[in-house]
């Protein structure tokens, strides 16, 4: 049985001449006689010609070896192209096949047209597909990552009042003080502390003081710039505010919580200095909480000259 080492659709006379191209190729490629097989090959195109006006549509005509003989075929006819000296191999046939077909898909501007539309498609697939997966990762990451900050948050807050808690309080006055160091921006520390509250737990209940606390939770952040100042829950009824700003601002602000909690609360107020380091600066406004409570509680204390000292046994 022979092998097809050619398929080729004609339709119009460059078809047949490049059928022919291929054909002498194979020829010499097979050890045939080249001027033997040009010798046929003018009847043998007039035949097809002819056969393919004869034929609607497209005519596909394939180049076969049998044995010795190389020829040509098309639907009801055979034509012989060329005798060879011996029948060739089967792998080089199959060799010369696949030459065959790179060189005619190579030639072809319709197979050629057909195979970049394809990839052309592919390739858009395949950005489609990237695409899809990149918003699928980027949906994942935001995913992620507002899950980090929601578990981040929960850990810097204090579960009864919302507020900042204890760890976020003191990581954040670190980097404030460090900031305003480095830039020279005026930043405050205000630190409150609820007036008899043990008192009032006492004797209202748990619910009530949980509540009170609340209260003085929204009073604090009623009295501050959303985003600006950072309130603070450091303990069972002790608050402070980070306030960027002058003294003055700050010594504002603390104005506003003691109106809110109707005068029951003592606030101390501080401006950080040059030369403080942030024990000196959180002293000085302990110093200044002291100091109100000191003069009778339910009021404004600001640190005024240098660094005040808190006396043992305070309260």
């Amino acid at each position: 049985m022979g092998e097809t080492i050619l398929r080729l659709s004609v339709s119009v006379e460059p078809d047949r001449l490049r059928l022919a191209r291929f054909s002498v190729d194979a020829v010499r490629a097979l050890g045939g006689s080249v001027f033997g097989a040009s010798v046929a090959l003018t009847p043998m195109l007039a035949r097809l010609r002819n056969a393919a006006a004869e034929t609607p549509g497209v005519l596909e005509v394939s180049l076969r070896v049998d044995d010795t003989e190389v020829r040509w075929h098309w639907p009801n006819e055979g034509h012989l192209l060329a005798r060879l000296p011996s029948a060739p191999p089967v792998e080089r046939l199959r060799e010369l096949a696949a030459e065959l077909s790179r060189t005619s898909e190579s030639a072809d501007p319709e197979l050629l047209r057909r195979r970049n539309e394809q990839f052309a498609a592919e390739l858009e697939q395949a950005r489609q597909r990237a695409a899809h997966e990149m918003a699928e990762l980027e949906a994942d990451l935001d995913r992620k990552k507002r899950e980090l900050q929601a578990s981040i948050r929960k850990a810097e807050t204090d579960s009864l009042t919302g507020l900042l808690n204890r760890g976020a309080y003191d990581n954040r006055l670190r980097e404030a003080v460090l900031r305003a160091s480095r830039q020279g921006e005026p930043l405050c520390l205000i630190l409150l502390d609820l007036d008899f509250f043990k008192e009032i737990n006492d004797s209202h209940g748990h619910q009530y003081g949980d509540q009170y606390l609340q209260r003085m939770a929204s009073v604090m952040r009623a009295s501050i710039r959303e985003h600006v100042d950072k309130v603070c829950r450091v303990g069972g009824d002790e608050f402070a505010i980070i306030a960027w700003g002058s003294s003055g601002a700050a010594q504002a602000i603390a104005d506003r919580v003691l109106v809110g909690m109707d005068g029951k609360v003592s606030i101390g107020v501080t401006q950080l200095r040059k030369e403080d380091t942030l024990d000196t600066f959180v002293g000085r406004a302990d110093a200044a909480l002291y100091d109100a409570k000191r003069r009778g509680r339910g009021r404004v204390s600001l640190a005024r000259g240098g660094p005040m000292v808190m006396p043992a046994g305070n309260a």
